[in-house]
């Protein structure tokens, strides 16, 4: 399994739309290796959804994410857990522990936070269960 990350500095970006980089990290069993990065020169939601294909990831965790854009990336099946906060380092280790949901943030616990478009949304949990390792 390959996740992305969408960073900015070694951080999580706070918007989606402002991630400078996506982080690539492998997921086998229990350990998480990373496997790449790539530049974002382009703000393009088409764009951003190529590159995370391109690298071959199949989960994107991220910041504040417009419900246009999520609805965008999962129509490609790659599963999306937006509204999450942290250094690079603790996302891998909230991954890990399968504990994101405890990096949620201010107010978008348990997948309250649906951004706009929230009709198109999918089914709202974006936190638990996610049985990454």
């Amino acid at each position: 399994m390959l996740l992305c990350l969408a960073c900015y500095n070694d951080r999580l970006a706070s918007v989606f739309d402002n991630a400078t980089e996506f982080k690539i990290f492998r997921i086998e069993e229990n350990n998480i290796c990373p496997a790449g990065h790539l530049s974002l020169p382009s703000k393009d939601p088409k764009d951003r959804t190529s590159a995370i294909l391109a690298c071959g990831a199949t989960t994107l965790i991220c910041g504040a994410l417009c419900g246009c854009t999520r609805n965008l990336i999962e129509s490609t099946g790659v599963k999306v857990v937006p509204w999450i906060r942290g250094t690079v380092e603790e996302v891998l280790a909230a991954v890990s522990d399968n504990c994101l949901d405890s990096l949620a943030m201010p107010g978008c616990s348990k997948g309250t936070g649906q951004g706009r478009c929230r009709r198109q949304s999918g089914n709202g949990s974006g936190f638990h269960g996610h049985g990454f390792v």
